[in-house]
């Protein structure tokens, strides 16, 4: 009876509403809406990032009369944007020779092997939007502007580990990284299209 009582007087836990995913809020359901989130700050760190560094470093390269002297600069600085990347195989390799990573000759899904596997692929992806952005910005670019292209490669490395590190936390934590790498190389080919197609330069390199 006692039992029954008690029973009959505990309060009853709350359960928190979730919200309804089909419900949509300016077009985007609950689901988009963090996506979006990251989306803008994505753009707004990039920006940050690339114009504070740009107001306290005021670097000029010696050399940088001729398109030999400025693809120079764009190949160092993809030395440094793909070493995340062979470091990555490196990783690989090793890993590899581990049993427990693998299901017959497939790698386990979402396992260490895995996980840097799909990271090396989609840094080589990335790199290869992101060498030719800055190749030909390299080419437009004056000598005192030419620091733009280091803050770039920058921005690309720091994205690229951002999303390494948050791949192996939680899949979906790797989208921050992957915006601070792939945004900032869509703002680039946008400043070529308007500056090569409309002669539009704007004042940002």
């Amino acid at each position: 009876m006692q039992s029954s009582i008690e029973q009959r007087h505990s309060p009853k836990r709350r359960v928190s509403a979730r919200p309804d995913p089909r419900v949509k809020h300016l077009g985007f359901s609950s689901r988009q809406w963090p996506f979006l989130y990251v989306l803008v700050g994505n753009w707004i760190f990039a920006l940050a990032f690339f114009l504070g560094v740009k107001l306290v470093w005021h670097w000029v390269p010696t050399e940088w009369s001729n398109p030999g002297d400025r693809i120079a600069l764009v190949l160092k600085g993809s030395v440094f944007a793909l070493l995340p990347g062979v470091i990555g195989i490196c990783i690989v390799a090793a890993q590899r020779l581990d049993p427990k990573m693998w299901v017959g000759r497939i790698a386990k899904t979402n396992s260490a092997l895995d996980i840097n596997t799909r990271f090396i692929l989609n840094t080589f992806e990335q790199f290869t939007a992101y060498f030719v952005a800055n190749a030909v910005v390299s080419l437009y670019t004056p000598a005192e502007e030419a620091r733009s292209l280091p803050i770039l490669t920058m921005l690309f490395v720091l994205g690229r580990i951002l999303f390494w590190i948050s791949y192996h936390k939680n899949p979906y934590l790797r989208a921050f990284g992957f915006g601070i790498t792939f945004y900032p190389t869509v703002a680039v080919y946008i400043w070529l299209v308007l500056f090569m197609l409309f002669g539009v330069r704007i004042p940002l390199f």
